[in-house]
């Protein structure tokens, strides 16, 4: 149970993070060790509202080189993806496309 309350604070404080700042961080936060550049530039690649969706940028894979791909495990049932219109299997897909790792899974 104490692991349980572990991820829902951990969820709750995210999901304030993103109430507050919009679907990027401002300011040079960072969110996963994404910047906000960081997620516009693989933004085209993510979005559910592209049917046929770009491969990576250069700027999107040097800027999921430095993120911390476990940490974007705990939005994986988030309505804040769908809310922003990201598809989370793209998105997990991406570091594979970038070529960082041979395979990602949550």
């Amino acid at each position: 149970m104490e692991g349980y309350a572990k991820l829902v604070l951990v969820t709750m404080v995210l999901a304030g993070l993103v109430l507050v700042s919009g679907p990027f961080v401002a300011n040079g936060q960072k969110i996963c060790g994404m910047s906000k550049e960081g997620f516009k530039a693989c933004e085209p690649c993510v979005s559910s509202a592209n049917p046929n969706p770009p491969p990576p940028s250069p700027a999107c894979c040097m800027a999921l080189n430095d993120a911390d791909l476990q940490c974007f495990c705990f939005f994986k049932n988030s309505k804040w993806m769908n809310a922003y219109g990201i598809d989370f299997e793209r998105a997990t897909a991406l570091p594979v496309q970038c070529n960082l790792v041979k395979s990602f899974h949550c």
